[in-house]
């Protein structure tokens, strides 16, 4: 049998923007036209949206990568054909029409309602003056229709600033954008109050959401792996299909047994990866998911190494999918390139020891491309530098180990902790609805954490929370001032949909959550002001963040390493503290102690234990 080139592959590995043969993985360079595109909810929200009367101007912002463009050519595509199914003529079709009319300089189709519509495919091509005149256009477009504008947030912001500036011809009407935009991030609501304008920060779409189908990871697992078996089939002929890493990925991840599994774990991981604050763009996600696939490798690539050795099975180990997940191969400047890669990295259960997991890891069930020859770290050692080399052979066993179990454990109520986070059950609780409100631990352990930020460690579970004075903050002594006893009763930890619900006042439930992918990346514990007229101060923590104030709650700290971090906790904990205290009655912690200072007549300081 021949050595087989097979074109999925190669499809596949057009996501990958490492080699000088690859595409970057846009709408506008997509060359594959019977691949079918993801079912975002945002396509069917946008579909509603230009339908209903008030909407005049509609803008999707974000980073680079989230499929803006692929968003306005489905949602054409959509308007051209009532069937569910694209062909390929009518995506090529828009998309031609996308390249001549994408400038929003006349209709490029109709509403169902008949009205005109304009798409603005990319506000960076225009100029900051002619994409602000552009804006100002667009805010009222036409014959009544409806304009679609695609925007990377920092081009927004400076056009709209372009207009804001009045004595440089500019109207100050584009800022309604930007107020938007900024409500959007407050409230969670995507309109502005008339319904004329909707802005959708695709920043909050989610990759791996909340859902029932699992979001975009999955389903490419299963496009590229299960979905379509022909296109797999040159493999089954091919010489080099025993000892072929790629075809080893996609048997793991479509075996009908252990496949689902695998595939959830990975998803896992990205969820996990995005609510640690990382924002993973559609973009992102296919060029991590293609290289997980492939291992980076092409096709050519093993015939090369099957060529050289037809029975070498100890090369294909760091091109498994549970290995390449985590770029260990990948330079610095190529995961620059998929910022992805950072993020994940942080979470990689390879590089965290535990006992329970460690003690059940078998290099002799390292499957077919075992990580290394049992001969070489087993070997007797004579040397500082045998012993050193040895010593990273296991490190780099145990991390396969680790990773592949990961992986391939059915046991999904320990991935938090294998991640490294040890705080991701109770981040996760905190978004159950039907959690138990009598259960009190997150909240209590947020406040610890929030105290251990001001220096304050107390022994037990306390029925209050202490404020220092903000002066006290950065520089504690053994003594600090108390400005503020906040009893834990009116405490509570809130998701971020709640969140948005408290922050609005008006019960009405956050548009957002339905225009993206949703997955909640934050928790927020809201503590009542000092004014009972005003509203409880919020602070935000997302997956990483909580997790550094449950370890300070337990006693660890580095002050140096996460001082950012201590900062913002700190500006945010100096909303609550008390300034208009005005008595002649000083609460003081020394050590753990609580003390009172009392001015006595002659400005006489009286100490007495609280």
């Amino acid at each position: 049998m021949p050595l087989e080139v097979n074109k999925h592959v190669q499809r596949i590995r057009r996501y990958q923007p490492f080699d000088v043969d690859t595409s970057e993985m846009i709408y506008e360079l997509q060359a594959d036209w019977t691949q079918s595109l993801f079912p975002v909810v945002t396509l069917n929200y946008l579909l509603n949206a230009i339908e209903r009367p008030t909407t005049r101007t509609i803008v999707l912002t974000g980073d680079a990568g989230h499929g803006k463009t692929s968003l306005c050519a489905s949602l054409l595509a959509h308007l051209r054909v009532e069937a569910e199914t694209i062909t390929p003529e009518v995506r090529k079709a828009v998309f031609r029409e996308l390249s001549e009319a994408g400038d929003a300089s006349r209709p490029i189709g109709r509403t169902r309602n008949e009205r005109p519509l304009y798409i603005l495919k990319d506000l960076s091509e225009l100029s900051l003056r002619a994409g602000a005149h552009k804006l100002v256009e667009l805010l009222a477009p036409p014959d009544g229709g409806v304009a679609v504008i695609c925007a990377n947030e920092g081009q927004l912001r400076k056009c709209v600033a372009e207009d804001d500036n009045l004595n440089n011809g500019g109207t100050g009407r584009a800022k309604i954008l930007v107020e938007t935009l900024t409500g959007g991030i407050a409230r969670g609501q995507v309109s502005d109050d008339e319904g004329a304008v909707t802005v959708i920060n695709l920043n909050y779409q989610s990759v791996a959401p909340a859902s029932a189908n699992g979001g975009l990871i999955p389903w490419v697992l299963k496009q590229w792996t299960t979905t379509q078996w022909s296109r797999w089939k040159p493999c089954e002929t091919c010489d080099a299909r025993k000892v072929c890493p790629i075809l080893a990925n996609r048997n793991e991840l479509s075996d009908p047994t252990r496949g689902p599994q695998r595939r959830s774990a990975i998803r896992d991981v990205f969820a996990a990866t995005e609510q640690t604050g990382a924002v993973v763009t559609t973009r992102q996600a296919l060029s991590v998911t293609s290289y997980m696939l492939t291992g980076g490798l092409s096709c050519e690539n093993v015939h090369a190494k099957y060529q050289r050795s037809h029975s070498n099975r100890l090369w294909q180990a760091p091109h498994l999918y549970h290995q390449a997940l985590f770029g260990d191969r990948l330079t610095q400047q190529q995961r620059h390139l998929v910022p992805a890669f950072f993020a994940l990295r942080k979470l990689d259960p390879g590089k965290v020891s535990r006992r329970q997991v460690d003690d059940q890891l078998d290099p002799d069930t390292s499957g077919d491309f075992p990580p290394a020859d049992a001969s070489t770290y087993l070997q007797k050692v004579r040397t500082n530098r045998d012993v050193q080399k040895q010593a990273e052979q296991l490190r780099g066993l145990y991390t396969f180990l680790r990773r592949a179990d990961f992986f391939n454990n059915d046991d999904d109520k320990d991935r938090f902790a294998r991640m490294g986070l040890h705080a991701g059950d109770d981040f996760a609780r905190v978004q159950d609805k039907n959690r138990d409100p009598a259960d009190t631990r997150v909240r209590d352990r947020f406040l610890k954490g929030l105290e251990a930020v001001q220096g304050i460690h107390r022994a037990g579970s306390n029925p209050d929370f202490f404020i220092l004075d903000p002066a006290f903050f950065t520089h504690r002594a053994r003594a600090a001032v108390i400005s503020r006893r906040v009893p834990s009763k009116g405490v509570e930890v809130v998701d971020q949909v709640t969140q948005w619900q408290e922050e609005g006042r008006t019960g009405v439930t956050p548009e957002m959550q339905n225009a993206v992918e949703w997955l909640n990346r934050a928790i927020y514990i809201r503590i009542p002001a000092v004014d009972p007229d005003q509203g409880a101060v919020s602070v935000e923590a997302d997956l990483l963040r909580f997790e550094l104030l449950t370890r300070w709650a337990a006693g660890l700290r580095s002050e140096v390493q996460h001082e950012a971090e201590i900062r913002g906790l700190s500006g945010s904990l100096a909303e609550l503290a008390d300034s208009s205290n005005r008595d002649d009655e000083i609460q003081v912690l020394v050590g753990d102690v609580m003390r009172k200072l009392m001015i006595d007549i002659g400005d006489k300081i009286r100490s007495v234990r609280a």
